[in-house]
């Protein structure tokens, strides 16, 4: 870089000159885009603000409706849970496996007979 009097200049070739400049192009389209759109979005926000129920137009976001459907879902669930509680506890619950092949049983050690195990019953 070449220096004079203490100062850095930067040479810069013909390739990037044309991208500084397709940049600050493209940066002056969307300034202008976002300045001639700016009233109208502000009047959708204030719709929106006036009326949050607004249909398809809500812009803002209805957080209450939003807290009450989340505690009506969990309390949908909670009555699930219960009604399956309440049916565990009644001892109505019948459990019937269908299709399943379980091994047979190995062959009792040989010379000692078959083994009994037995279970102290559930209380």
């Amino acid at each position: 870089m070449p220096q004079r009097k203490g100062r850095n200049t930067v040479v810069v070739d013909g390739y990037t000159r044309f991208c500084l400049t397709a940049i600050v192009a493209l940066l002056t389209v969307l300034i202008i885009g976002l300045w001639a759109t700016g009233p109208a979005s502000l009047t959708g926000a204030r719709i929106a603000a006036a009326d949050p129920l607004a249909g398809d137009r809500q812009i803002l976001p209805n957080a209450g409706a939003q807290r009450l459907n989340i505690l009506q879902a969990i309390q949908a669930g909670n009555q699930k849970l219960q009604q399956i509680a309440d049916l565990l506890a009644s001892g109505k619950v019948r459990v019937m496996v269908e299709g399943l092949k379980l091994p047979p049983p190995p062959p009792p050690a040989p010379g000692k007979g078959a083994a009994r195990v037995t279970q102290p019953p559930l209380k």
